[in-house]
């Protein structure tokens, strides 16, 4: 991540083709405002210096219109390090909606996405900021434009934060696998289903369910033997994660049962399937053989699984 205080020039021409945004990247991302002239440019700004080595595209666009970049957006910006006085105010109507994941209305401008403009509410993810408008309050010492200028920050790290978790509502559908301790099968499963998904809008997780202790050494060996890389998964607690986030929950463990009381609510998501694979670390001979018939098995089910979530 950039620092702020350091100086960063921003051209609206970043990428071979011209554009900031498109399929060269994993997400992108879409700022509104009315005029294209402040929120959405300071916007604009901050995620370009913001996500570092991040795979986000961006650009921003007036809803009604683009005008001109304000100067008071510019000068406290420049302020923040950041050079936006090459940045052109864009209207709406030259872009497609379809090119953009994630859409931000910065000024609470989504009422004005009606009719043929609703596309653009009907996004992956869609948020309203209703960032105050410092042209229309600022007295005079660009104190508003500042204040909304850090507002902004703070809402675009928020997002790129959320961007770049392996599940969200930035994809279609998301995953949880469940295990005793998210040791082992659960992060087997996992690593298939990043692998597998290609461009499918996917999102995945695991966790365990008693609680996290350390992925096996066994697991992570015969899954780089299958060319999946896993040695920089976390195990993780399921009491980490909310079951509402999750559309598909599976038990890899047959630990279906100990998902009563408070837990209940993993097993009422849209789809429940407990798998009730071997637990490799208990069987194995020795010589990884039960880990790599489990990675095998665990394949399958995440192939079989892909199909349906596809349909």
């Amino acid at each position: 991540m950039g620092n702020a205080c350091e100086k960063s020039t921003i051209s609206q021409e970043e990428v071979p083709n011209g554009r900031s945004y498109g399929p060269q990247y994993r997400k992108n991302v879409m700022f509104l405002c009315n005029h294209n002239s402040c929120r959405s440019q300071m916007a604009d700004g901050w995620l370009r210096q913001l996500r570092g080595n991040a795979s986000v595209g961006v650009a921003s666009a007036g809803i009604v219109g683009g005008t001109a970049v304000k100067d008071g957006a510019i000068t406290v910006m420049k302020d923040a390090g950041i050079d936006i006085s090459g940045f052109t105010s864009d209207a709406m109507a030259d872009f497609k909606p379809e090119d953009f994941d994630v859409v931000i209305s910065c000024c609470g401008c989504g009422s004005k996405l009606d009719g043929d403009k609703e596309a653009w509410k009907k996004r992956p993810v869609f948020q309203d900021w209703n960032l105050d408008d410092p042209p229309a309050i600022d007295p005079g010492d660009l104190s508003a434009y500042r204040r909304v200028r850090d507002e902004s920050k703070a809402k675009v790290q928020e997002l790129l934060d959320m961007l770049e978790k392996p599940y969200g509502p930035q994809y279609r559908k998301n995953v949880m696998f469940l295990c005793n301790h998210n040791s082992c099968r659960s992060q087997m499963a996992d690593g298939w289903l990043r692998q597998l998904r290609g461009n499918a809008s996917f999102g995945v997780a695991s966790a365990g369910i008693v609680g996290g202790t350390a992925v096996k050494e066994g697991a992570i060996t015969v899954m780089k033997d299958a060319g999946i890389d896993i040695s920089g998964f976390t195990s993780d607690a399921m009491a980490d994660f909310k079951p509402e986030d999750f559309d598909v929950v599976i038990s890899c463990c047959g630990c279906g049962s100990k998902l009563d009381g408070d837990k209940e609510a993993w097993k009422k998501r849209p789809v429940f399937q407990d798998w009730n694979l071997d637990d490799p670390p208990a069987i194995d001979p020795g010589d990884l053989s039960a880990y790599r018939r489990v990675r095998d098995e665990s394949k399958a089910k995440v192939l079989e699984l892909l199909d349906k979530l596809s349909v």
